[in-house]
């Protein structure tokens, strides 16, 4: 058989339309989640977080996490010792959205929280504080590493 340019172009075309479908293949079969499944309503609500990353940023000392053996210890600043502290603590992985840890804040009397290691794996995390003292409204965002 001899090739010319109509042999070319056929296998060309060929060739093109089989890397179309084995992309679409590939796309149709990828894992997707979304960040926030209502994320317009917090979008809504973004000045608030704003003013609350104000109100922590304006404290004496910032909100502090740590890693140690036993796991993640998230120490809030001393402007709130002997006061009643309310909120949520997030510990959000972007890559897998089944590995997100949720609680609410339950400081001792040191103010400080502890996240068992058990619950976290290996990779990074950003651990998402909103609390409340006083009336008053803080958000922090920490970036971790849980090696």
């Amino acid at each position: 058989m001899k090739w010319n340019w109509g042999t070319g172009i056929f296998i060309f075309i060929v060739l093109f339309i089989a890397a179309c479908v084995v992309f679409i293949y590939y796309a149709v079969h990828q894992k997707w989640t979304m960040v926030e499944e209502d994320y317009y309503p917090k979008e809504l609500r973004h000045e608030e977080k704003l003013v609350k990353m104000r109100n922590a940023n304006a404290l004496s000392e910032p909100l502090r996490v740590t890693l140690d053996s036993a796991g993640l210890v998230i120490r809030f600043p001393a402007d709130f010792r002997g006061k009643t502290l309310s909120g949520n603590i997030d510990i959000y992985r972007p890559s897998d959205e089944t590995l997100d840890v949720a609680m609410p804040v339950k400081a001792d009397t040191a103010l400080c929280q502890r996240v068992p290691i058990l619950q976290l794996s290996h990779g990074r995390y950003v651990a998402k504080v909103d609390w409340i003292a006083d009336g008053r409204g803080f958000y922090r965002e920490v970036d971790v590493f849980i090696p």
